[in-house]
């Protein structure tokens, strides 16, 4: 009923525990394949000997180096209506497989489940990580993870459970140099699929120094910001129904996301802030003095932390819907 995807590089220090976390797992209906990606011996190893003692276990090979190929190959043998995600370094509670598959099956409207996040780390400085993920664990609606995905993924991958039928309807993994997840999610969301997230922490999502998205440039800020470009383009294209577009922020930073999105297509025809900074070849509108709802778009590409709840609350008292005439974007 339930194929897990767990892919695997190098993870000798940490895989045998991750793929324990499953076999223990109260629901007893999955089977779990174990994709080898171009992996070191120990690892390997240790795939091959739990397939061995545990007849529901398949482990196959993927060469090509990269998660989103290893998952790809993953997808193309997964027969099961549901598809779990699990990576080798985090531990799944032992119900959550089985608390997921009796929400999915109670809410057909929803097509990919996570779950909340136990944040464990060994990095010292890890504040904006541990900041991220209760950013992530506040998200449990599919309206919440809808108007919040160009801010950052709004589920955790490993937590996900999805229906087979969106892989075949929509496609699976980008192997382009980017947050695989990331696009898939916003690139299933732009085709009207729900998301949403149990309250309950069922899975210990283990930060460490080497984990992928700390080392590997398909996760840098450049990387994020170029696939939620292309896809912020594509949903203001049949949104905007001929409002202006006014970015709320005016720094260096902003400036060069706004290129990204003319990139796309999308010209902006205004700046704001707090504080009157003119950007030469655009108006400048001060923040208390912005169009009504219905009027204008408008994209807020500020990223200092916390700084865009105070944005969201701002325009929200100014009568505008957040998803409808503003969205966060940093």
């Amino acid at each position: 009923m339930v194929a897990v995807l767990l892919p695997f590089r190098d993870a000798a220090n940490t895989l045998d525990a991750a793929i324990a976390s499953i076999v223990e797992q109260s629901f007893r209906e999955w089977r779990l394949l174990l994709i080898d990606n171009a992996s070191s011996a120990a690892s390997r190893a240790i795939a091959d000997q739990w397939a061995l003692r545990e007849s529901r276990i398949t482990v196959m090979g993927e060469p090509l180096v990269g998660i989103a190929h290893a998952l790809n190959t993953g997808l193309q043998h997964a027969d099961a209506s549901l598809i779990a995600r699990m990576d080798a370094d985090d531990i799944a509670h032992p119900d959550r497989l089985a608390m997921q598959v009796a929400f999915l099956d109670a809410h057909p409207e929803i097509g990919v489940l996570g779950t909340r996040t136990r944040f464990e780390t060994t990095v010292v400085r890890s504040s904006g990580m541990r900041w991220f993920v209760e950013w992530q664990n506040a998200l449990l609606t599919p309206h919440e993870h809808y108007v919040k995905r160009f801010v950052d993924a709004p589920l955790a991958h490993p937590t996900a459970m999805f229906r087979r039928e969106l892989f075949e309807q929509h496609g699976g993994y980008s192997t382009d140099p980017l947050p695989e997840d990331h696009e898939l999610w916003l690139r299933w969301m732009h085709a009207g699929v729900r998301f949403a997230k149990l309250p309950d922490e069922l899975l210990t999502w283990n930060d460490h120094a080497d984990r992928l998205s700390r080392t590997h440039p398909n996760y840098s800020t450049e990387a994020f910001f170029r696939t939620k470009a292309r896809w912020m383009a594509r949903w203001l294209a049949r949104t905007l129904n001929g409002r202006p577009v006014i970015i709320a922020g005016t720094s260096a930073l902003c400036q060069s996301r706004v290129r990204m999105l003319e990139e796309q297509g999308i010209r902006v025809a205004a700046f704001t802030d707090v504080r009157r900074r003119e950007v030469p070849g655009f108006a400048f509108i001060p923040h208390d003095r912005l169009p009504p709802a219905g009027e204008a778009f408008i994209v807020s590409f500020i990223s200092q932390r916390g700084t865009g709840d105070r944005i969201a609350a701002f325009l929200a008292s100014r009568g505008l819907v957040e998803g409808v005439d503003f969205i966060l974007a940093a």
